[in-house]
């Protein structure tokens, strides 16, 4: 008995030196080649990683090619997880997967000095893999545990959307054979992974059979690095690119330690001296064969705009767009892929990348577009035309349209995978850039006929052409690099262009002239007073012709919400001119404009096209639409895209306004804009300041008609509207002492003058609005007795307009 225990214990002190053979019988196991080889042992459910380069640099990429189809959480089919740059390294008995930190770096013939940056911060060792065998340099792990793990953090994100707390759960998680393959550069490894908790939000419901159980498929990729013939590009702010970024601690003292280059794919000339050449490689973008016609034929033709502008850059047969060969791996590094992904709302497309983040060369373009967006598109054009007349066949121009925003959105979020960012100041320079945001251009004659065949651009514009030139064109010889992109950047500007990204155009109290979202004109309220007169016409004339026959009734509304609110985004960039100021991303002696504040003409023109849309003529639903749209029948329920109602199942006219009203004060009364506005009269004495704004905007809210009709209810909402925003900017945090000042005291003047409206007549002659003025006043006495505790009611949502959801901007490009 001591003998054999004695054996045993040999056997196992020995067994984890000798040879594979001698520890896993191969004949049950399937081997596969590559760029690190691995052994599958499907009827174990196991995986076997073969290492045999220790201390040698790769990518490391995660990826979730089967997600979870909603685009409030999140996680879509084919979304890109992190880039890291991570080694092997050997501890013992164990190999760490370490990711090593990019961001900090040392160039120097010192190795002392680069270990001491090296040591200074911290890496993060991914996993720890327990050696099974090591022969001649090659070490075998075990590698299952760390391929099933929830390595694209599904159930944090599921927690951070509040929609449950979830973990993994190993036993209903497996590898995904069929898609867990070997190449030269790339070894791909995907697992169906399970999380399991309990659901607590709508989201995870509306789209998971059974949410207490949420399956998707998450992809490992091991990659080779890009060799170092390279060159990267540096970043200029001015010239619309992403970027990496890193300190380097070797910089000499008065010279910038942080180091910013533009992400772009590389792209050569066989013949670099050549004006125009053939490329040694083309950057080819392959579509999802998944996708449907007609919208396959509009992706390809829209994403294949860009050879326009590399052939201006002096690429010949540089660029190319086609459909994806059969069988090929969407996910696979190789290729550069444009999906078509669903999710159960409309939301957000994007263009990711894989990137290597030592140079910022662009690997993979990962495009993903969410298959039901466009039919916005077309909503709006259904509302506008309003085609389902009887015995009259289908208007084309529908279809016609959304096919050319797809063409649009394509050119897109490719874009954003060849390093360009958002370009929103392009609007008024003739639709300079496929990179900004795009409301139709909509044009309507005398008779109030639509036409929609310009709605969008059909091509490359003519800042992408520029930007594409600073971020790819050959420098000709005799020139240095800098030289070569100050004059393209001096050539850019001297043509009228202006580049003003997201920040800038997203912020609430942003102040841009011509930087919006989904905005058209040079004029934002000249455009703004166009499209109104435009949706007066086209309200007036709604009605059953808005849908298709056998449809109920209630879903006009539908197709009245975008054509109600479709001037929202034009009142958002005209508020903007209020308190505007006209800048650039300018840097020292450039040839752009120097910032200044903008004239009063424009500041107030703003003001009045703002007031002139929050009248009650221009906020009435008409009166055939109202007769027209009943509570929602069974099985249509109604949505986040229609209005919200306070009047139970029945249909809120008062919504409608009320989301208008908001939309507008919301953005007029923004802290930063009510500060800027105070501030700037105190620096040029002809310009507006925001007492005077706010006494203006006062005095025409609460001269308006009050008496007891549809219009003068429309009024005294307003007029309660304006007392919430101004209460809540009068306690805002972010309001300076003078601005909550003043604030305060055009408060107390409102109170006092409804207060006296109320309190001058007898109690036979008063009415509802008398009510409605004792109310108000009470409000806001009721707030300066319980000073900065008082609250104001929620808002009504406004119905969706931008894609539904959000996204972590810090990550993805979206549209």
């Amino acid at each position: 008995m001591k003998k054999t225990l004695l054996l045993i214990l040999i056997t196992a002190l020995i067994l984890p030196f000798n040879s594979f053979s001698q520890n896993i019988d191969k004949s049950k196991l399937s081997k596969q080649e590559g760029f690190f080889t691995f052994y599958t042992d499907e009827d174990k459910g196991k995986i076997y990683l073969e290492v045999d380069k220790l201390d040698f640099e790769f990518l490391y990429v995660n990826s979730m090619p089967a997600g979870i189809g909603s685009n409030d959480i999140g996680l879509d089919r084919g979304q890109l997880g992190r880039t890291r740059i991570v080694e092997f390294r050997k501890a013992g008995n164990k190999l760490l997967l370490v990711h090593k930190n990019y961001d900090f770096r040392a160039f120097s013939d010192n190795a002392s000095e680069v270990k001491s940056v090296k040591d200074a911060f911290a890496e993060s060792v991914l996993w720890g893999f327990e050696i099974s065998n090591s022969e001649g340099g090659k070490f075998l792990v075990d590698a299952t545990n760390f391929y099933l793990q929830d390595a694209h953090m599904v159930g944090e994100k599921l927690g951070s959307a509040k929609q449950g707390t979830y973990k993994t759960d190993p036993s209903r998680s497996a590898l995904h054979y069929p898609m867990t393959k070997n190449f030269p550069k790339n070894t791909e490894v995907e697992a169906i992974v399970t999380l399991t908790g309990t659901p607590t939000g709508a989201y995870i419901r509306s789209v998971t059979p059974s949410p207490e159980s949420v399956t998707v498929r998450q992809r490992h990729s091991f990659i080779e690095l890009p060799d170092s013939k390279y060159i990267p590009r540096e970043f200029d702010t001015r010239a619309g690119y992403f970027h990496i970024d890193y300190m380097d601690f070797t910089t000499p003292i008065g010279e910038p330690m942080v180091k910013k280059y533009i992400s772009r794919h590389r792209l050569e000339k066989k013949d670099p001296t050549a004006a125009n050449s053939e490329v040694v490689e083309p950057i080819v973008y392959y579509l999802d064969r998944g996708t449907p016609e007609p919208v396959r034929s509009a992706l390809l033709e829209g994403g294949n705009w860009w050879a326009q502008a590399y052939e201006a850059a002096g690429f010949k047969n540089a660029y190319r767009v086609e459909l994806m060969p059969e069988g090929a791996d969407l996910m696979d590094v190789r290729y550069n892929v444009i999906q078509w992904v669903h999710r159960s709302t409309r939301g957000w497309s994007y263009g990711s990348s894989v990137t290597d983040p030592r140079t910022g060369e662009i690997i993979k373009g990962h495009v993903t577009l969410g298959s039901l967006r466009v039919r916005q598109d077309f909503l709006i054009a259904q509302g506008l035309i309003q085609p389902f007349e009887d015995g009259k066949p289908k208007n084309p121009q529908m279809l016609e349209m959304a096919l050319a925003r797809l063409r649009q959105l394509s050119a897109h979020e490719i874009g954003h995978t060849l390093g360009l960012a958002h370009a929103y100041a392009s609007s008024p320079t003739n639709r300079a850039s496929v990179m900004d945001y795009p409301y139709p251009m909509i044009k309507m004659d005398d008779d109030g006929n639509i036409d929609i065949s310009d709605a969008y651009d059909d091509k490359i514009g003519d800042w992408d052409k520029w930007a594409i030139r600073y971020g790819y064109e050959t420098v000709p010889a005799g020139k240095t690099e800098q030289e070569h992109l100050k004059k393209l950047l001096e050539d850019t500007y001297a043509a009228g262009h202006t580049f003003i990204s997201d920040m800038d155009s997203r912020h609430p109290s942003g102040g841009h002239p011509t930087s919006h979202l989904w905005d058209n004109g040079a004029s934002a309220p000249d455009e703004l007073m166009r499209m109104m007169a435009m949706r007066s016409k086209k309200l007036n004339s709604f009605g059953l012709n808005a849908i298709d026959e056998n449809q109920p009734e209630a879903l006009m509304e539908e197709v009245l919400t975008p054509l109600f609110l479709m001037h929202r985004y034009q009142l958002e960039a005209t508020s903007k001119l209020v308190g505007g100021l006209d800048y650039t991303y300018k840097v020292k002696g450039d040839n752009q404009r120097v910032q200044s504040r903008l004239e009063a003409s424009k500041q107030n023109g703003a003001l009045d096209a703002l007031l002139y849309a929050i009248q009650a003529e221009q906020l009435a639903v008409p009166t055939q639409i109202l007769d027209r749209i009943p509570p929602r029948p069974m099985g249509y329920s109604r949505t986040r895209e229609t209005f919200p109602s306070r009047n139970g199942l029945n249909f809120d006219p008062l919504a409608p306004a009320e989301n208008v009203v908001d939309h507008i004060f919301g953005f007029l009364f923004e802290s930063g804009r009510a500060n800027r506005l105070h501030q700037q009269k105190l620096f040029d004495a002809g310009l507006p300041s925001f007492a005077e704004v706010l006494q203006k905007v006062t005095k025409q809210v609460f001269d308006r008609n009050s008496e007891s009709t549809y219009n003068g209810e429309i009024n005294l909402m307003i007029q309660n509207k304006l007392t919430d925003h101004l209460i809540n900017l009068a306690k805002d945090p972010r309001a300076t002492a003078t601005v909550k000042g003043i604030t305060r005291n055009q408060l107390r003047e409102i109170a006092y003058w409804n207060w006296n409206k109320n309190e001058s007549k007898t109690a036979s002659s008063k009415g509802t609005s008398d009510e409605f003025h004792r109310y108000l006043a009470d409000k806001i006495n009721n707030f300066f007795s319980e000073k900065e505790e008082f609250s104001i009611p929620a808002e009504l949502a406004i119905p969706d307009g931008a894609p539904i959801g959000t996204t972590d901007l810090s990550c993805d490009f979206e549209y």
